[in-house]
């Protein structure tokens, strides 16, 4: 666990497919995929494309356990995120 050098929060770190290490928040959400095109990223399934499941999306054992779980890439939450931005982009 780390610290974001910006905003103070506690984030973690995941390593994507191409092996490099993007800052994730701490929670997962529920991802509701082909629905949306945020990004989340996965320990297992690895980038997972759609959007976070709603609270009555999610309320039964079943749904829980298959809808998957994703990371929020933290410079999307991050409040500092227009401080860091890479020049060009």
């Amino acid at each position: 666990m780390s610290v974001c050098k910006y905003c103070g929060r506690e984030i973690d770190w995941m390593q994507t497919a191409e092996g490099r290490y993007i800052p994730v928040d701490l929670e997962p959400v529920f991802v509701i995929e082909g629905d949306g095109d945020e990004c989340f990223y996965a320990e297992e399934e690895g980038m997972l494309t759609g959007r976070p499941a709603r609270l009555e999306e999610v309320q039964t054992r079943e749904a829980k356990i298959n809808t998957p779980l994703g990371f929020v890439p933290h410079w999307r939450t991050c409040p500092c995120r227009g401080d860091y931005r890479r020049k060009g982009e």
